[in-house]
């Protein structure tokens, strides 16, 4: 039974569902390259987020030629995950809440934490391929990591879901952005301190459980 009021759980992924940072990151470190230039010029304002994510891409066409999508998705596979998504996600639907990631990281890898988890919803930034299921130096952004609060408040008019009854988790000053639009918002292993100051409270851990704990006290 729910007494919490809360219909709709947002999570954001690279840092929250897995224990590392940025999925786009963890695949930079496998290829043996460095985007340092490429985020300089975003966060500066120099290129679009569609830009910063071709720039990431064609890095790895320029170190390995040909990049068949399932190489990438092998090094996706590598990316540690946080424990109990799988039974977090499965306490918050048995409590009538709907479960969505929302996350500037890379689609693949939401796909399959979805598979564990079974969201009811993923929206992540897809890399394209051609005809050959090779990558190619182009991509569709559904999330722009400094505009997040699009998505969910999108996600809320269609479901029909109050801010009243929705709760988020970030770990980065991005995830505020979900956090303004939530009547409870959890810190996930912030990043900030900044960040976890603007979070109803702020938890550490390699455990979703600790979310779902917080949760039913609420």
């Amino acid at each position: 039974m729910n007494k919490t009021g809360f219909r709709l759980a947002v999570f954001d992924m690279d840092g929250v569902l897995t224990a590392t940072p940025s999925s786009w990151e963890f695949v930079h470190r496998k290829i043996g390259v460095d985007n340092m230039k490429n985020l300089t010029l975003f966060r500066e304002g120099a290129i679009t987020y569609l830009e910063f994510l071709r720039s990431d891409v064609v890095l790895w066409l320029d170190k390995m030629g040909t990049v068949p999508a399932s190489f990438i998705k092998e090094i996706l596979d590598q990316v540690p995950l946080r424990n109990g998504i799988a039974e977090t996600m499965s306490s918050l639907r048995a409590m009538g809440i709907e479960t969505a990631i929302i996350s500037g990281g890379i689609y693949w890898l939401a796909e399959k934490i979805s598979r564990i988890g079974s969201f009811s919803e993923i929206h992540a930034n897809k890399i394209k391929t051609n005809e050959r299921n090779e990558i190619i130096p182009d991509g569709t952004v559904l999330v722009d990591p400094r505009r997040k609060d699009l998505i969910l408040k999108d996600l809320q008019k269609r479901l029909g879901i109050s801010e009243d009854e929705t709760f988020s988790v970030g770990d980065t000053m991005q995830d505020v952005a979900l956090f303004r639009h939530s009547r409870f918002s959890i810190a996930f292993n912030p990043h900030e301190s900044a960040m976890a100051s603007n979070a109803s409270v702020s938890l550490e851990g390699n455990d979703l459980g600790l979310i779902l704990e917080q949760i039913q006290r609420q």
